[in-house]
């Protein structure tokens, strides 16, 4: 099993870095999902490089050196923009189509039936032709309405876009840039497709700074994103992993002064966190880096089982032998193992398959530990020494400590703390944003902030997808949609209608331009105002009504024209034609998804809003999970000990659940679904100290030792998973690190007293 887990960990095998992964399926149709989850793996290939210099010439000739040694490169493919040449075909495909096509203010125009403001319109084009002007095209188009619909088809120029000697260049802040943009061969989270785009770039950052010192490169696209977080996350498995390994020897050596009670535990880690790897590569046929950073807190539980064994091993006095010990600690750790599974059945039954992992890794590695000390540790020569006088020593002053303390004192501290705890609670508000998921460096949000400013290609999350059972009812749905977006206070960026109109569209503007050119005194305006000669207007009214087929999407798309906006068009399946429109800035998030809801075929794609707000629908539900854990639990602690004992033995979870939420309230005020699933496993490891301590009964004081030094290694695993750049790992573990430790008192004060009197006081 073990060369297997190896074998399928190795570069470029079932690790996982794609914290979409981790979030429940969507609620869409099967159809629309599939095109989404296309359109965002292919955004997800994209990569922007901007080669930054101190003039034109210099950042030209900066560009082309990283191009040189990118080239070659079997995971890159470099995307070009239009040729001088591909821009002439697209200009000559609309000319073929010209005659239904009109800008906006044309439209307008001819809507409105204002002879006057139609001359007018058409004057205005002829003052301002933006470049396109000349005799053929005058003959061709005399109103200029071709010029004017593509000016206001394609997006807007940024104003840090400059020409020179035909060549593009963007100047900002002093500084001259120039873009290259390239796809991604592989997926932006493969392991082996970052490191080889890492190895690339840093060769050709060298390579610029060779051949121009004061040049600087910079690199946008989710594969930084992904790079940068599985960077941290390999360092968070590190770190959590090495350092809960580390307490649990130091603590091991101290307490027990033998190597082979350390190799025990050694052995009974490596089982667990081996069967958790195996558990998980079986079930989901691979494992996420978050569930190995989450996974390094299994050092901190599993190491339990073995801290009760070597403690009633070691014992004071008499020399106990393994099978004594064994059936000592047998029922309180087997009732332990169960009420934690409990706990992490809360966390499988949750609808987040990143949740369901952790839960498949913890409850295998659990399983296999605990079954490692129950069959073998019996068996194993572990060499153990009475435990290490000092640690004795200290022990029984921590137990002094409680018995000293009169009930009254510790009856008010419990109740003053538990007051301002509730009041702590009170204060919550529930926090359900996606990007708990992810914190992003923020020198990769530097240069991606940098290039959008340079580049100008700020745009909204947010879009629009449209739907038709033909090309032509696509169009028609999104012109509707178009017209209607201003009232959400939304900029559209780029949609397919901008492009193609609807035939009906272009049908309904050629009879509009022949309405008017009909009319003698109108041609009569635009021979004075304009200058146009009658037999132009004459030939240009006789092409008008002469015109052949409109504007297909389908030829559209065949045409050089569509090169740079293709993937407007998401292709046909389940029978529908299917198109984005790219948003630039959302006012009205609400009215922008009503305008959607109450459009046929239109669906509003807020990915982050979305899942934001399945977040907030699963908090609701975990939150009642997480209540009807513990109602399981107490029911299984009533049938085995009765209501008192239920009681003294809750009391440490329900203790350890106050403390999280009131501390959080205090001093966050917000909670968020990481924290509900904390709060359950809480539950399975806090209720473990109050079982412990009533199958100890009076003679507790191994037991003592063994539930502070498991709360030790719990509390140091859990509380490395609180320094996580990661909120939502932060969240677990700032949450189990305070309900443990608040178990942890309450559960050795209660065994403190049951040691005293016999077990009149706290269980």
């Amino acid at each position: 099993m073990m060369s297997g887990v190896t074998l399928r960990l190795a570069p470029g095998g079932a690790i996982n870095v794609d914290l979409v992964s981790l979030l429940p399926e969507s609620a869409r149709a099967p159809g629309l999902e599939a095109v989404i989850e296309k359109r965002r793996k292919e955004f997800e290939r994209r990569l922007i490089l901007l080669v930054e210099a101190g003039s034109p010439d210099k950042a030209r000739s900066s560009a082309k050196a990283v191009r040189d040694a990118l080239e070659g490169q079997s995971f890159l493919e470099e995307i070009s923009p239009p040729s001088r040449a591909e821009q002439e075909d697209g200009f000559a495909f609309y000319a073929q189509h010209r005659h239904g096509l009109a800008g906006p203010a044309m439209r307008r125009t001819l809507e409105s039936g204002d002879a006057n403001k139609f001359v007018e319109t058409v004057a205005r084009a002829y003052a301002d032709p933006a470049g396109f002007l000349s005799s053929d095209l005058v003959e061709a188009d005399p109103l200029l309405l071709l010029p004017n619909f593509l000016e206001s088809a394609l997006p807007d120029a940024p104003a840090t876009l400059r020409m020179e000697k035909g060549a593009r260049y963007y100047e900002w802040e002093g500084r001259f840039h120039v873009p290259l943009y390239y796809l991604l061969a592989q997926p932006p989270f493969s392991l082996d497709g970052q490191a080889a785009l890492s190895t690339a770039l840093e060769l050709a950052q060298e390579e610029l700074g060779r051949q121009a010192p004061d040049a600087r490169l910079y690199s946008v696209g989710v594969v930084r994103h992904a790079a940068q977080g599985a960077e941290q996350a390999r360092s968070e498995i590190s770190t959590v992993g090495l350092g809960s390994l580390a307490g649990v020897v130091l603590l091991v050596v101290c307490v027990f002064r033998s190597a082979l009670p350390l190799l025990a535990a050694v052995l009974t880690i490596g089982i667990g966190v081996m069967a958790g790897l195996a558990a998980c590569l079986f079930v989901f046929g691979e494992i996420h880096l978050l569930t190995l950073v989450f996974g390094g807190s299994l050092v901190g539980i599993s190491v339990d089982y073995v801290f009760h064994f070597l403690c009633e091993k070691s014992r004071p006095g008499t020399p106990v032998s393994g099978e004594t010990a064994l059936n000592k600690i047998f029922p309180g750790i087997s009732l332990g193992l169960a009420t934690t599974l409990i706990g992490f059945a809360g966390m499988w039954l949750a609808p987040f398959p990143g949740l369901r992992q952790m839960a498949m890794f913890s409850a295998a590695g659990l399983i296999a530990s605990y079954l490692t000390v129950c069959l073998w540790f019996p068996h194993l020569p572990l060499g153990t020494r009475a435990v290490a006088p000092a640690v004795q020593h200290a022990i029984e002053h921590y137990a002094a400590f409680w018995r000293k303390m009169s009930r009254t004192a510790l009856l008010g501290g419990l109740a003053g703390g538990a007051l301002i705890l509730l009041a702590g609670i009170t204060q919550l508000t529930p926090q359900d944003d996606v990007r708990l998921l992810q914190t992003l460096d923020p020198d990769v949000v530097a240069e991606q902030t940098r290039v959008e400013q340079v580049l100008d290609q700020k745009r909204a999350s947010q879009y629009l997808i449209v739907a038709g059972r033909s090309t032509e009812e696509l169009l028609a749905r999104e012109e509707q949609l178009r017209s209607a977006l201003q009232e959400t206070q939304t900029e559209e960026l780029l949609s397919l209608s901008r492009f193609v109109p609807s035939q009906e569209k272009q049908q309904e503007t050629r009879r509009k331009l022949i309405g008017f050119l009909d009319k003698e005194n109108i041609r009569s305006k635009l021979q004075e105002t304009v200058g146009l000669r009658p037999q132009t207007l004459s030939s240009y009214l006789g092409s008008l009504r002469e015109a052949g087929p409109a504007l297909t999407l389908e030829a559209w798309l065949e045409s050089a024209a569509s090169t740079p906006y293709r993937h407007l068009y998401l292709g046909v399946r389940g029978g529908l034609h299917r198109s984005v429109i790219e948003l630039r800035q959302v006012g009205d998030v609400e009215a922008l998804m009503q305008l959607a809801s109450g459009t046929e075929g239109a669906e509003l794609v807020d990915t982050a809003g979305t899942y934001s707000r399945l977040f907030g629908e699963y908090r609701r539900q975990l939150m009642v999970l997480a209540a009807l854990s513990y109602i399981l639990v107490v029911g299984l602690l009533f049938w085995k000990y009765g209501g008192k004992a239920m009681i003294l033995i809750m009391a440490p979870p329900v203790a350890a659940a106050l403390a999280a939420l009131g501390l959080l309230g205090l001093t966050a005020g917000s909670f968020s679904l990481f924290h509900i699933m904390a709060l359950i496993l809480v539950l399975g490891i806090g209720v473990d100290y109050g079982i412990f301590f009533k199958e100890a009964g009076a003679q507790n004081a191994a037991t003592m030792l063994a539930v502070l030094l498991s709360a030790l290694t719990t509390v140091l695993a859990f509380g490395l998973l609180a320094f996580s750049q990661t909120a939502a790992i932060h969240a677990f573990g700032i949450t189990v690190f305070t309900g443990i430790v608040a178990a942890a008192l309450v559960a050795t004060a209660g065994g403190a007293y049951l040691t005293g009197d016999g077990g009149n006081g706290a269980g």
